[in-house]
């Protein structure tokens, strides 16, 4: 069974209770797991958690009508770098799937080169080098608020491990809104 423990809390309430009336009109918003699937009457029933650990059990008809998963996608698009970053940015509180390259490890790039060229050929060689200068390829899951720090690193809160900071200049695709989106080579 999944747990949300790891899925920071949201820490700020988005409403007075003691203000709520009858009529009032609502928008919703949270970010958590399934943590279990059942049927009753044929209909699938699933128990979620949210990020402070709140758990209720919701009918299909309501998760098919009103939530997004972050890896469901039934079209794909390939688009360009300029606009990967413009559909990540305008999706801020959007549950998404973004794959990207980590900044290379210089001192793992030195130790790489440092072995030497040996007896690969050229053509080895240069694959070998633009894949170290490449850096690690790296998949989150989460969402971000679209907030930026001075180096234009976008904070992105990634469901198991809290927050991380992403170059939206590395992505290499996205899932968001059921579409998956990869940047055109």
């Amino acid at each position: 069974m999944a747990s949300t423990t790891s899925i920071p809390a949201e820490t700020t309430k988005r409403c007075d209770i003691s203000k709520v009336k009858v009529g009032d009109v609502y928008s919703r918003h949270s970010f958590g797991k399934v943590i279990a699937t059942t049927y009753r009457g044929g209909e699938q029933v699933t128990q979620i958690e949210n990020s402070n650990g709140e758990s209720w059990t919701v009918s299909g008809g309501i998760i098919e009508n009103e939530f997004s998963f972050a890896d469901q996608f039934d079209e794909e698009e390939t688009v360009s770098r300029t606009r990967i970053i413009e559909l990540l940015t305008d999706n801020p509180r959007t549950a998404m799937t973004i794959h990207f390259n980590k900044k290379p490890d210089a001192k793992k790039i030195a130790k790489e080169l440092e072995a030497g060229k040996g007896s690969e050929t050229a053509k080895v060689w240069n694959a070998k080098v633009k894949t170290l200068l490449l850096g690690e390829e790296r998949v989150m899951i989460g969402y971000h608020v679209c907030f930026f720090d001075e180096h234009r690193r976008l904070r992105f809160q990634e469901a198991e491990k809290g927050q991380r900071l992403v170059d939206p200049r590395t992505l290499n695709w996205m899932v968001v809104n059921r579409v998956r989106f990869s940047v055109s080579k």
